[in-house]
């Protein structure tokens, strides 16, 4: 079963990539040890960092000493920048990109626009510095979850 909202595997995996660099204590990250703890391709997930460096969000550096970091500090980074880093803008309106319903009143009524607005105020109020500090806790194995917080 689908849910409301879809987010794709790209996307995904900048989230978690981008917390991954908030949380942890290196200065860099490899592609190689991001996609390890991602459990993800470093092919893809080298794709996904490329599309966050263009948009700004991360940095990159090359050779021996080289990974990737965040371009600005985590309090200024939230997760709507980095949704619509991916995705591109996040707008309301028809989701079958019809300039005029062929119906008198839109089926869904107005509660896509809702559900819109309802995801994007989450994304924008949540930065990486939030969830920095639940993955720092998951790492040294602490068992409660500051996420919700």
């Amino acid at each position: 079963m689908a849910g409301a909202i879809r987010i794709t595997e790209a996307t995904s995996l900048a989230l978690h990539g981008l917390t991954m660099l908030a949380g942890t204590e290196k200065a860099v990250l490899s592609v190689r040890e991001m996609a390890q703890e991602m459990a993800a391709s470093e092919a893809h997930l080298a794709k996904v960092l490329q599309r966050l460096v263009k948009a700004g969000l991360v940095r990159s550096g090359r050779g021996p000493t080289g990974g990737f970091s965040l371009a600005k500090p985590k309090e200024e980074i939230n997760l709507l920048d980095i949704y619509e880093a991916m995705e591109g803008p996040l707008i309301s309106g028809c989701y079958l990109n019809h300039t005029e319903c062929m119906f008198a009143e839109c089926i869904f009524g107005n509660m896509l626009d809702q559900l819109t607005k309802e995801f994007r105020n989450y994304l924008a109020s949540r930065d990486l510095n939030s969830f920095a500090g639940a993955l720092r806790c998951k790492q040294k194995g602490d068992s409660h979850d500051t996420t919700n917080a």
